[in-house]
């Protein structure tokens, strides 16, 4: 595995998958959910992003990903690897912090020290960190053995921490709150109420247990204390249940679980997160408009559009150092084309200063540092201009 993932290609095609896991998931985002991910916001309604928040790498994270359609490990992990790493050059543009990972991501996913090894220049500058109840990583592996416990596969039984993991320098960032697994019971419970996202998933065990509605309820409800410390994830919750779930209640549980798990992290770090990625929208159901998520989930695909108009796609996607991104970012002038960049309904005063500044000559496909500052100073002068004078430009406030 890690001679293979050593040196990810520049640029994979995003792969298809049509199995029956997939299309339940498709019924479920377009029934359930009710929205398309372009319905949703991602791509014409985007919040402005504050970036004094950390932004939370779910793109990695092996349940998420799972719920559409990809695997951390086997067939797919190259693409995963390499899109993880395109996805973090779009991240560490959206936040003046750092990026956040979850210490579980280390032990959990083969090719983790690869990909951290990649962003060795962010881990030593505190750019990107792990997060954890515990600052250890050998004292967190030591609780999380008893978490999978039940797991043949226990990732965390072995695994010394090698390289960049266990390099002073990698930063850690406190978990504030009661965790992942008393987060997710919190929601679970709520969530099996009539209305609730699993409500529908209790009435089927009912009926296929053939046992009052009120005692699958009871059982259900009383899950969370049932899986006695294991870690609260779709194949121990399957474990605990009293009948096999169909394909579309194992999606729906996915979905829940994986929605739960992150609106707890984004909460608990008050943290934003990267969606509308090349691998699928990665919100699990989340939107603008869910409680508490207002100006968390940032579209990649607008942000990816604005770089494209500005004539800085390519340096930032190929060509930047690591270095390079952190000035970038700093600039005061690319913070407000930022702004303008997720401005709602549309970033239509991004578009037309673009287009003006394109009339000059010093306006040009960036492949330096110099030209990417040139050509965002260039394009920042005219959207402060067009605020002093208030020039009318479509969606200037």
């Amino acid at each position: 595995m890690a001679a293979e993932l050593e040196r990810p290609a520049p640029a994979q095609h995003v792969w298809a998958r049509r199995d029956a896991f997939v299309a339940a998931r498709d019924i479920y985002v377009t029934a359930v959910l009710g929205k398309a991910p372009a319905a949703q916001g991602f791509a014409t309604n985007g919040p402005i992003p504050q970036r004094d928040r950390p932004l939370f790498v779910q793109y990695t994270n092996p349940e998420i990903l799972a719920c559409y359609g990809a695997r951390v490990e086997g067939e797919h992990a190259g693409l995963v690897l390499t899109q993880a790493l395109d996805a973090t050059r779009l991240a560490l543009l959206l936040t003046e912090r750092h990026l956040l990972i979850p210490a579980s991501y280390i032990f959990e996913i083969p090719w983790y020290r690869i990909f951290l090894g990649c962003l060795e220049p962010l881990v030593r500058t505190g750019a990107v960190r792990y997060t954890s109840p515990v600052p250890d990583l050998a004292d967190y592996r030591e609780m999380k053995v008893h978490e999978y416990r039940s797991d043949p596969l226990n990732p965390y039984r072995h695994g010394g921490l090698r390289g960049i993991c266990a390099d002073p320098d990698f930063l850690w960032a406190p978990r504030h709150g009661g965790g992942t697994a008393a987060g997710i019971g919190d929601q679970w419970r709520t969530a099996l109420q009539p209305g609730g996202d699993l409500h529908a998933l209790a009435r089927g065990t009912a009926h296929r247990w053939q046992r009052p509605r009120a005692r699958a309820e009871r059982l259900l409800t009383k899950l969370p204390e049932r899986l006695e410390g294991q870690a609260f994830i779709g194949r121990f919750v399957e474990q605990a249940l009293p009948i096999p779930l169909t394909p579309a209640e194992r999606t729906r549980l996915a979905f829940f679980l994986s929605r739960a798990y992150l609106r707890s992290y984004l909460l608990d770090m008050d943290a934003a997160v990267l969606v509308d990625l090349p691998l699928g929208d990665l919100a699990c159901g989340l939107t603008p408009r869910t409680s508490g998520m207002d100006g968390r989930l940032l579209s990649a695909r607008r942000l990816d559009s604005a770089l494209q108009w500005l004539e800085v796609r390519d340096f930032v996607r190929r060509i930047a150092r690591w270095e390079e991104l952190l000035r970038l970012r700093s600039l005061p002038e690319f913070g407000l084309v930022i702004d303008r960049a997720y401005a709602a309904p549309a970033p239509d005063a991004l578009r037309v200063a673009t287009l003006e500044a394109r009339r000059s000559a010093r306006f040009r496909p960036a492949e330096t540092y110099a030209e990417a500052r040139s050509n965002i100073l260039a394009v920042a002068d005219l959207l402060t201009d067009s605020t002093r004078t208030r020039l009318p430009l479509r969606g200037d406030d």
